[in-house]
């Protein structure tokens, strides 16, 4: 009987991941947070996983695309991790420090932003899209190009993109040849009628941006980079 309950009250799951948080616990144990293509973020406990070098073979590290076999329990917040293996591997992408910092930051993005166990498969395309495109980045390529363009997309995929074309407030479009006001917190562009914002965009890269936030390759200019990460680190905090 205890044996049935057992297998009723566990479901498991197959599921591409990725791992966005390590902690170690107990003498050999890890404990995962991970966001995966089908689950959304979920946290799994990885028994013997700094030991047993058989079990994992030292695949649970980031930036790699990972299988993974997990078991649910209607008792425990942890998914038990049963099985994993590397199914798409980026090794070029470790050597590069620009391009690792580029795909940390968005693992980091996605982990604080994404809700527990709510499947987000927008925001796990451009996210794996990104890691594919830093880990084939050649020396020329710009890593903070790539993070500054998909952050504006995770904004938008997570529904709190910046609306960069009208007043959040009253709807007044703000015409093309304009700079515009942002207030983040409220969502995008405050025109003064409404208040205004302190954080001034001016007209080529806000066209630019909104251009990259919809998701057209090449769309910022490296004068576009500091201010878009500036906004979409505001975004996601």
């Amino acid at each position: 009987m205890a044996t049935a309950r057992s297998r009723i009250a566990t479901r498991t799951h197959t599921t591409r991941a990725l791992v966005v948080r390590r902690v170690d616990y107990g003498d050999s144990d890890l404990v995962l947070t991970l966001f995966t293509e089908s689950l959304g973020k979920v946290s799994a406990l990885a028994r013997g996983a700094r030991k047993s070098h058989r079990r994992f073979g030292g695949v649970l590290e980031p930036l790699h695309t990972l299988s993974m076999r997990l078991d649910e329990r209607a008792t425990s917040e942890l998914m038990a991790l049963r099985e994993s293996k590397i199914e798409t591997p980026r090794t070029r992408l470790l050597t590069s420090l620009e391009q690792m910092e580029a795909a940390g930051r968005a693992l980091g993005w996605v982990r604080r932003a994404a809700p527990p166990r709510t499947p987000e498969p927008e925001v796990w395309r451009a996210l794996d899209a990104l890691l594919a495109r830093l880990d084939a980045l050649d020396a020329a390529g710009s890593a903070r190009t790539e993070l500054a363009q998909t952050g504006l997309a995770l904004l938008a995929a997570f529904g709190w993109g910046l609306d960069l074309e009208r007043c959040v407030s009253c709807g007044k479009p703000c015409p093309a040849g304009n700079s515009g006001q942002v207030d983040v917190a409220r969502g995008g562009l405050v025109c003064r009628s409404c208040g205004g914002a302190a954080f001034r965009i001016a007209s080529a890269p806000r066209l630019r941006m909104i251009r990259a936030a919809a998701g057209e390759p090449g769309a910022l200019e490296q004068s576009d980079l500091d201010v878009a990460l500036d906004l979409v680190e505001r975004g996601f905090r």
